[in-house]
């Protein structure tokens, strides 16, 4: 019998030519946190039902890999769907948001027993676990895949599957449940070794370990203010009747799509509008609008708006943007990698910040600078900025929310917003669109227009981006005096186009590809739309241009 080598991590190892990549990560299983989930061969991640025909170097993944924590997770809802099913005929879960290191889900319809629910599908998703099921993978002709799920009564996945472009379907499960398939899973349930299930609010949580602490699960921390927002743009999207994929890909192929945008564009004004009444309510207290949100939020747009509309209440704004306080390139810190860390509190000049602070408030003229971000450096020319009396300061940066920034000024003083692109948009029941890759997208896009970066230089950054985000960012989210959700429902039919250019517009041998594979199959679900009817003052055109805004 022929035989190949298989080298991993520098050592050589002997196979049968035809082995599978589940063989090969059976004989090399790791060791709890960090069993081995999945392979890399040619930065194109692979199902463990790849053969290997041919000599080659595998990269493994675990729990500590982006890739391997994807499939984690993707692997955990597949059983989940399986428990549900053998306990709960009749019932179904419908996903929701990444809340609370996990996935929030729905159960529909709603019993009157939502602790007794949860035990029972938590003892059922233990046993899977115990049984160590396989993962399969099994391609459908379209005409049968269709009536599979027509007989189930799934319409979300009927709805998805008239838009796809393919004589066979592919299709992944646990147990007697298949889904459409959305990227490789686990070998086999056993590998699950850390999940937890929890009643949470009027549905379920399934919670998974962190990257930083993979060995085990985090007490809840109970994200009522932002579970609060979700739960409402939900509604909203139950009211359009666009709560998938499917529905969404309808309006954009019958030309039916603008309805939706100008209803979407509608919303952000209402809320954007709301919150600068509660401001304008108080104000003869606020001096300070403090406006955060991770990278990729729209925080600049929203800013502009919200200033807006505080002189539609009388109000006279001033805006500070701390993009501006970024230090040289060159003196950016570095995180545990060795890459620049950007969501670092030290990547700004804090202390000049807090001059000009101190300068504004004490009514003296500062010169504000202005971040080249293209060539990562401040440029010579800077913007004028003073506070007359009466005159109210929006601040917006990641760090906003922090009290470092302005600790020295009266809490009564300041009004606290979160901004974040709070995705409920949902390409079937069971199958999260990531609100971090809606982010994504828009940096991918924006970052190619404005910026100069390619797409794989933005994924390049991108862990460096999120680890930021859980440290400097998140943890603030819950004290804000207000919540504004920038997701827009249509948005990734018009990111598509941009999006697909920029991904496209790289090659298979950088380590980054295997997430451009990701994000071009997610693209491939989604109908495109043009941009010519979305509105020059949306959030969105900060990221594809052509903005009423100056930034």
């Amino acid at each position: 019998m022929e035989k190949i080598t298989v080298s991993i991590a520098g050592e050589d190892q002997s196979y049968p030519a035809g082995v599978t990549v589940e063989e090969v990560l059976r004989r090399n299983p790791g060791q709890a946190p960090f069993l081995t989930l999945g392979a890399v061969l040619h930065n194109h991640l692979l199902d463990p039902g790849y053969i290997l025909e041919r000599s080659c170097r595998l990269r493994l993944l675990t729990y500590r890999d982006r890739e391997g924590f994807a499939i984690y997770r993707r692997s955990a809802t597949l059983a989940l769907i399986e428990a549900v099913r053998r306990v709960l005929p009749g019932r179904r879960l419908l996903v929701g948001q990444s809340l609370e290191d996990g996935y929030y889900f729905d159960l529909v319809p709603a019993g009157d027993d939502l602790e007794g629910d949860a035990a029972r599908i938590r003892r059922a998703l233990e046993e899977i676990i115990r049984e160590n099921l396989p993962f399969v993978k099994r391609s459908l002709p379209y005409r049968e895949a269709r009536r599979y799920f027509r007989k189930r009564g799934q319409a979300d996945k009927i709805g998805l599957i008239e838009f796809y472009r393919s004589p066979e379907v592919a299709l992944a499960g646990c147990g007697e449940s298949l889904e459409f398939y959305q990227g490789p899973l686990a070998p086999r349930a056993g590998r699950l070794t850390t999940i937890a299930l929890e009643p949470y609010e009027n549905g379920l949580i399934l919670r998974f370990p962190t990257w930083e602490q993979p060995e085990a699960i985090l007490p809840l921390r109970r994200e009522r203010k932002l579970f609060a927002v979700f739960q409402e743009t939900q509604d909203w999207n139950r009211i359009l009747s666009v709560e998938n994929v499917g529905q969404l890909n309808k309006l954009c192929v019958t030309g039916k799509s603008r309805d939706l945008i100008v209803v979407a564009e509608s919303l952000h004004a209402k809320k954007i509008a709301a919150i600068a009444d509660r401001i304008a309510r108080r104000r003869d207290r606020v001096k300070l609008v403090l406006i955060a949100g991770p990278s990729g939020a729209g925080k600049t747009t929203f800013a502009k708006r919200l200033s807006i509309e505080l002189k539609v209440n009388g109000l006279d704004p001033a805006t500070l943007s701390m993009d501006n306080y970024f230090k040289d390139r060159a003196d950016t810190p570095t995180d545990s990698n060795g890459e620049p860390d950007f969501e670092s509190l030290d990547a700004v000049d804090l202390e000049l910040f807090k001059l000009h602070l101190e300068q504004l408030a004490a009514g003296e003229a500062v010169d504000v600078p202005r971040f080249d971000f293209k060539k990562g450096v401040r440029r010579e020319k800077t913007t004028p900025l003073r506070l007359t009396e009466g005159r109210i300061l929006l601040i917006e940066g990641i760090h906003s929310l922090n009290k470092r920034m302005t600790g020295g000024i009266s809490p009564e003083n300041k009004f606290l917003v979160y901004i974040n692109a709070l995705t409920q948009l949902r390409v079937d029941n069971h199958t999260r669109i990531f609100t971090s890759d809606t982010r994504l997208l828009r940096r991918i896009v924006r970052d190619r227009i404005f910026r100069g970066w390619s797409a794989l230089d933005t994924i390049r950054r991108w862990p460096s981006v999120r680890r930021g985000e859980r440290t400097n960012i998140f943890p603030f989210q819950e004290n804000a005096d207000a919540i504004f959700n920038s997701a827009l429902i249509y948005e990734h039919a018009v990111l598509k186009i941009y999006a697909e250019l920029a991904l496209l517009d790289t090659t298979p041998d950088q380590p980054e590809y295997v997430e451009v594979e990701r994000l071009l199959a997610f693209l491939s679900w989604i109908a495109p739309i043009p941009e010519r009817d979305v509105p020059y003052t949306s959030i969105l055109r900060e990221f594809i241009g052509e903005s009423f805004f100056n930034y």
